[in-house]
């Protein structure tokens, strides 16, 4: 029940404004803001359009070893939706997919807003899976919109080339790209040359870097 959302405000949001996000943008998508948590409320909507669940980012840091992302409590109650059976940002994407046959996925729903403000609304191919691996569902999701080619953004979970979790990454990379490339053209946005911080997604850095990365996107064949 969209009802839920009736009396949030909807202030500038700062700490994202400041992160490439514009406030139109942020508008666009139902972004409001919760007072009581200090949290971003970030709506997520299926690919007909509905209302299905909330998420929330918290902006206390010290609650970011909670996890950043959590689903928003709202009235007492849990808005929480199973993440593996939806792709954030699908229903405003589905058009301009189905039209280019490309699709991009983000780790995160932060992500997909600074895409939208980088190509513009009618341009924008960009979803969220919310989490660092793409569902069999969420892949079906994207071949049933018409998507061809999808390329997924993996954020710099890595200090150094070489260290641990680069090869962890890379593992994980390896293992999405086995099981879907003989269905369609996978291939990465993944930062190798140092051109982001620790953590950034390929979208952290503004819209100059994340041009190169999508030009420099990988597959496990080619890098």
């Amino acid at each position: 029940d969209e009802s839920v959302l009736k009396y949030m405000p909807h202030p500038e949001i700062m700490p994202w404004i400041r992160e490439g996000i514009t406030q139109d943008v942020m508008e666009s998508r139902g972004i409001c803001f919760n007072p009581k948590t200090y949290g971003i409320i970030i709506p997520h909507y299926d690919i007909n359009g509905n209302l299905i669940g909330i998420r929330e980012r918290t902006l206390i840091k010290e609650n970011e070893k909670y996890g950043k992302y959590k689903p928003a409590k709202i009235q007492n109650k849990m808005r929480n939706h199973p993440l593996g059976f939806n792709l954030y940002g699908l229903d405003k994407a589905k058009d301009r997919i189905k039209e280019t046959g490309i699709a991009m996925v983000f780790e995160s729903e932060k992500a997909v807003l600074q895409c939208i403000n980088y190509l513009g609304t009618k341009s924008n191919i960009a979803v969220s899976m919310c989490g660092s691996t793409l569902s069999n569902y969420q892949f079906q999701l994207l071949r049933d919109a018409g998507a061809e080619k999808i390329c997924i953004g993996i954020d710099k979970d890595y200090h150094v080339l070489y260290d641990e979790d680069y090869f962890r990454i890379l593992q994980k990379i390896d293992k999405m790209y086995n099981k879907y490339s003989g269905i369609a053209d996978i291939s990465f946005m993944f930062d190798v040359k140092g051109l982001t911080g620790y953590k950034c997604s390929p979208t952290d850095c503004g819209k100059e870097i994340f041009l190169e990365l999508w030009v420099d996107r990988l597959t496990p064949n080619n890098g």
